[in-house]
């Protein structure tokens, strides 16, 4: 999955000026033929004179420059899109000489600009669209005084760049293996917390509040017993997963999102239910936490983009779990439980599906969690500001509502 990266635009003002003064030096020497005056000849001459020997003087230093080394010759890195990463380099050479260097990836930045030969030069990487990504040259640029001149160093770039969700897939899954109470035992666990209405008496653990001791049953039973109550509030929570994006930047940003409150609901022990949002709602409900889970990751893994060969070999370890992903068949069909529902959603296309949910709860809350600035994947400024501005009313429409709206 190799992305087309585009070279990043130099700044050549300084070439302005090297072609007005071949232009003004040809200009002048039209005008001495056409009006037979000798004075602008010569003008034009002296002009020509100094661009040739600035001309010359550049040329001379960017053949110094052919002569350079980069160290490390290459770099290699995995990384997670929008994440961040730095790497130090050093352009070497036998003289001191001022440069401007740039990298063809764009999301690939050196800092300081300008700077100079045999001096620590940091190669900073933060990209946002998972990929593999590989060249083989930096463009490094001399500027004198009026011209600009430039060569490619060799210089070996290997990223491959990680989906957002693609630690988090792996924390799922571990997370799957590990889990083996079904639906009902965590809701029965649940049910018995520090309420007011009892429920049973059971034998004193470590950690117990003692003063929920059952002294009858202890006396009786010659030993400790603690009386248990019922939770005074529900569990149950309604995941709902909108797979509606602007591209693939915030595709991956929700899916990210998605698995990350999947794992936090299962590592609390927490029922769910799970609403896919595509061109259709369909809920699913789930006889233990493990499927929940998987079905999460299938979804999430359905929404990037992502070769699922290269997945595989990323994921060695979990490699036949997520072959048996591929061919699982899907969860049973429900309905959404009477209690919270957490919406990820990137607030794309037509809505109605949220504020009917919102209007037909009879209780618990509403959360729309929205992951991602909206203009991520904006092709355009203008078009980023206007997404920016169209989720901002979107958001500021639900809050007025009564739902709660979380957003980075």
């Amino acid at each position: 999955m190799k992305r087309r990266f585009q070279q990043h635009p130099f700044q050549r003002n300084s070439m302005s000026f090297g072609n007005f003064l071949i232009i003004s030096s040809l200009t002048l020497a039209l005008l001495s033929a056409l009006f037979m005056d000798v004075l602008i000849l010569i003008i034009s001459i002296a002009i020509a004179l100094i661009a040739l020997i600035l001309f010359l003087i550049g040329y001379i230093k960017i053949n110094k420059i052919k002569s350079s080394s980069i160290i490390p010759s290459t770099i290699e890195s995995k990384i997670i899109a929008g994440s961040n990463e730095s790497f130090n380099l050093i352009i070497s050479n036998k003289e001191r000489i001022k440069l401007y260097v740039k990298h063809p990836l764009k999301f690939c930045n050196i800092k300081p600009q300008p700077c100079y030969t045999n001096e620590p030069l940091i190669l900073e990487i933060s990209p946002k669209l998972a990929g593999i990504y590989e060249t083989n040259w930096l463009e490094i640029e001399s500027h004198e005084k009026v011209f600009t001149f430039s060569k490619k160093l060799p210089f070996e770039t290997k990223l491959i760049v990680l989906p957002k969700v693609f630690p988090l897939i792996v924390r799922a899954l571990e997370l799957a293996m590990a889990l083996g109470k079904t639906m009902h035992e965590i809701i029965q666990i649940q049910a018995l917390g520090r309420g007011t209405e009892y429920a049973e008496t059971r034998e004193y653990l470590p950690g117990d509040d003692i003063k929920r001791l059952d002294w009858k049953a202890t006396a009786r039973l010659q030993r400790l017993m603690v009386k248990q109550y019922h939770q005074e509030y529900g569990g149950a929570v309604n995941l709902i997963y909108d797979m509606k994006s602007a591209g693939p930047i915030t595709k991956d940003a929700t899916a990210a999102e998605f698995l990350r409150m999947v794992i936090a609901l299962a590592e609390q022990n927490i029922p769910f239910t799970i609403t896919i949002v595509n061109e259709k709602l369909e809920t699913f409900k789930f006889k233990d936490l493990k499927s929940a889970i998987l079905t999460a990751i299938n979804y999430a893994l359905k929404a990037i983009e992502i070769d699922i060969g290269f997945l595989y070999e990323l994921m060695e370890p979990h490699k036949e779990t997520l072959m048996a992903l591929m061919s699982m068949e899907k969860p049973m069909k429900g309905q959404l439980l009477d209690g919270d529902v957490i919406a990820i959603t990137c607030l794309l296309g037509d809505l109605t599906w949220l504020i009917d949910i919102h209007e037909s709860m009879k209780n618990g809350k509403l959360i729309v969690h929205v992951p991602f600035k909206a203009w991520l994947d904006s092709k355009s400024l203008e078009q980023a500001y206007m997404d920016y501005e169209h989720q901002a009313k979107i958001i500021k429409m639900l809050r007025k509502k009564g739902i709660i709206v979380e957003s980075n």
